[in-house]
């Protein structure tokens, strides 16, 4: 019995399982390159990619353009400042070239954005300046600007009067559509009160703070309401709301918080009548100080 279990059982060997060789690696010599049908394919896929291009060309031009958002300029002098010409290829005309165009020659406009509506419909979208201000030059001259410092236009003494007027310092060669310049040399060596001041910063300094304040006004949605903005004293500035406040922004620090309390006290619910609102924030606890005119 004992024999034929050891007849039975099978060996270590047969138990393991049989393992494949290994297929032999045979390398093959890639084909050589064949420069001819190369370029064959790359002329035929660039034929096709010139013919779509083409065929919107010609079937896709410009026969409707659009103009939406425009308060001070009509659309027929938005469409002649962007260049765009009825029949031109509706894919070809260069949008951000048309925006550049009509930023350029119009300085009342401020964003510019053009779409395209197949068939042949060209959309253009303008943002005009909300609100501007208005700044002497060193001639006596007045002129309209933005908060962006961009001169928008010549004005007289009495149309300036309509806007925020800007003082403490005097443009430099101003030009319609351009940056607002202003010398090194100060013109003013007084204040609004007629007071002799010392002068420690530039005429750069003060038309910076002047459309920074300008720009927080905006943000907080008073536009119009400051009759005057005095930036002539930097450690003492101030601007008047209409005739009913005087509001004292000592200097050029915390503008944005400051500009947002003003906003604060003169549209809430219940606003002083008129007065001096201390914004310089020289007591400790930084708190708005009221004084009613003498």
């Amino acid at each position: 019995m004992e024999n034929e279990r050891k007849k039975k059982r099978p060996k270590k060997a047969e138990l393991e399982p049989k393992r494949r060789s290994a297929p032999d690696v045979v390398y093959t010599q890639p084909e050589p390159l064949d420069r001819k049908k190369l370029f064959i394919r790359l002329a035929t896929v660039a034929a096709v990619v010139l013919a779509l291009f083409l065929g919107f060309s010609i079937f896709f031009r410009v026969d409707t353009i659009v103009v939406s958002g425009a308060q001070k300029y009509n659309p027929w002098t938005i469409l002649e400042a962007s260049g765009i010409e009825e029949g031109e290829g509706l894919l070809t005309f260069g949008k951000a070239k048309a925006c550049a165009k009509i930023t350029e020659a119009l300085p009342y406009v401020k964003t510019v954005r053009i779409g395209i509506k197949l068939p042949g419909t060209v959309k253009i979208y303008i943002e005009e300046v909300a609100v501007v201000y208005a700044a002497q030059d060193e001639g006596g001259g007045w002129w309209l600007i933005t908060s962006d410092g961009r001169i928008v236009e010549k004005t007289n003494a009495d149309k300036a009067k309509e806007h925020t007027l800007l003082r403490g310092f005097r443009l430099t060669q101003p030009e319609v559509g351009k940056q607002a310049h202003v010398a090194e040399q100060n013109p003013d060596a007084t204040n609004a009160s007629g007071e002799e001041i010392i002068v420690t910063v530039t005429n750069k300094e003060r038309l910076d703070t002047a459309l920074e304040i300008t720009t927080w006004l905006e943000r907080n949605e008073i536009l119009g309401g400051v009759s005057v903005l005095d930036v002539t004293d930097m450690g003492d500035i101030e601007l008047w709301y209409g005739q009913r406040y005087q509001v004292l922004l000592g200097g050029p620090s915390d503008l944005d918080r400051k500009v947002t309390m003003m906003e604060q006290i003169i549209c809430g619910e219940n606003p002083p009548d008129t007065g001096i609102l201390d914004l310089t924030f020289k007591d400790k606890k930084g708190e708005v100080i009221y004084r009613p005119f003498e």
